[in-house]
């Protein structure tokens, strides 16, 4: 009689198994809606862009249609050098935005000891971005309030060692970048 029972209950169990673990899909309707929009914040040239370098060379800043790019040449030399206002970034809403900076890529080995980009808000250094160390910076947001404008310097230190007065340093390359601004700042880009 126990066995019976046993075996009435496997039976039962194995035919309930059988029944949860059966595959069984439901599909809901949804809808992503999207409207793009013109870009919020752009970057825009500086009061230094496109004038004179060293040597004769040219700061050249070179912009995209949309605003959403830049490429910036410049041409340091040995101790430091500071690029003022070579470019902005502009806010074209009325609402706050917040800005930071990520270095995807930079220069590594020659005579280059430190690169920084600096944000200024007006006469207030608001951010500072080391060019060297590939993360997001600064730890803050910055905020770039409506209609505003951030400034951003570079600043590049060579050292001197086994260089001569009618030599470049060594240390040339493409430092790689980009701009990433959010409507809040508490959140981490992913």
């Amino acid at each position: 009689m126990q066995t019976g029972k046993y075996i009435l209950g496997l039976t039962i169990a194995t035919i309930l198994a059988s029944i949860v673990f059966a595959s069984v899909f439901v599909y809901y309707p949804a809808s992503i809606q999207v409207s793009p929009t013109a870009p919020p914040v752009i970057f825009s040239e500086g009061d230094n862009s496109n004038q004179r370098d060293l040597y004769g060379q040219t700061i050249t800043t070179t912009i995209d249609e949309t605003g959403t790019s830049v490429l910036i040449n410049l041409h340091p030399t040995y101790q430091r050098t500071y690029y003022l206002d070579v470019l902005r970034i502009k806010n074209q809403d009325s609402q706050v935005y917040y800005v930071k900076i990520n270095v995807l890529s930079t220069i590594t080995g020659g005579n280059l000891v430190s690169a920084k980009l600096y944000l200024y808000d007006g006469t207030y250094k608001v951010g500072e971005v080391d060019l060297l160390t590939t993360q997001l910076q600064p730890s803050s947001w910055v905020p770039l309030n409506g209609n505003g404008e951030l400034r951003v310097d570079i600043e590049f230190q060579y050292e001197t060692s086994g260089g001569s007065s009618t030599t470049p340093p060594n240390g040339s390359g493409t430092i790689q970048l980009e701009l990433i601004y959010s409507t809040l700042n508490t959140e981490t880009p992913p």
